[in-house]
């Protein structure tokens, strides 16, 4: 059940339909030999930008980014440490933007819902003073059965607490997985975290579409993509979300008239709702 107040859902769709509005369409650059990670376009778009990494590129100053999460965040499943989502991401903003130091803390930790994270927002986001927080966040909520309606007031404070500190956020939603499949009210956390991007102004990261994507058009197997145990990524499905969360980073911190990032050049079809 969506628990998110009418008034606000009505804000929330309106903001959502807006937020297809603009913004650069950016795909994979050197993939895993046989690998593409290309999505549609509109996945990887979003009226919100991120302006404090935007106002530190201009400046030519270091970029700061934490990851917060649970599992798909620490690299659970991933053959190594330089496997995982954050590492990949950050290989990908240096081929990106070479001339700038970046810095990638990763704060995932295994099994946490959002309460937890929120718990430890102040020492592993607050006070690490980034320029900007990737907040991957509804699985072990939605696994776990947990209260919606504390996810979204969570999720909320979150979002407020890095903006009082002058912090970016991107949210990212669930992987599309055999476990999150089975669960009877995904739609609500998945349709939630994007509302809650809209009502807010950030920007959301639809990881959920992007994996469905690649297997609906045979970019990646069921196998290729999701371990064994159902859940967790594999290094192809890591090595892919890092890439487009990076360029979806990029599209959102340069200004179009400087964007170097490549066009999409996969399939043009729409999105997968």
């Amino acid at each position: 059940m969506d628990l998110i107040k009418p008034a606000r859902l009505a804000l929330g769709a309106a903001a959502l339909a807006a937020g297809l509005s603009f913004s650069v369409a950016v795909a994979n650059s050197e993939a895993m030999p046989g690998q593409s990670c290309a999505v549609p376009a509109a996945l990887l778009r979003s009226s919100y930008d991120l302006p404090h990494v935007a106002a530190k590129l201009r400046a030519g100053q270091p970029i700061k980014i934490v990851t917060l999460g649970s599992s798909s965040t620490e690299g659970v499943g991933a053959s190594s440490v330089a496997a995982n989502y954050p590492s990949r991401m950050l290989a990908e903003l240096q081929q990106l933007w070479p001339k700038t130091a970046i810095t990638v803390l990763n704060k995932g930790v295994s099994g946490e819902q959002a309460h937890q994270m929120m718990a430890r927002f102040e020492r592993d986001v607050i006070e690490e003073k980034p320029d900007l927080v990737v907040w991957q966040t509804g699985t072990n909520s939605a696994l776990h059965r947990g209260d919606l309606e504390r996810f979204i007031a969570d999720v909320d404070s979150g979002i407020d607490r890095a903006r009082d500190a002058g912090i970016d956020v991107l949210l990212m939603t669930p992987q599309y997985s055999p476990k999150f499949e089975a669960v009877f009210n995904k739609q609500a956390y998945l349709h939630n975290i994007a509302t809650i991007g809209a009502v807010n102004r950030v920007p959301v990261f639809r990881r959920y579409e992007a994996m469905k994507h690649w297997q609906k058009n045979g970019q990646m197997t069921a196998d290729d993509m999701i371990d064994a145990d159902g859940l967790h990524l594999t290094d192809q499905s890591y090595y892919c979300l890092g890439v487009l969360t990076a360029r979806m980073i990029a599209g959102l911190a340069t200004p179009p008239a400087e964007q170097v990032v490549p066009a999409l050049s996969a399939s043009a079809k729409r999105p997968l709702r």
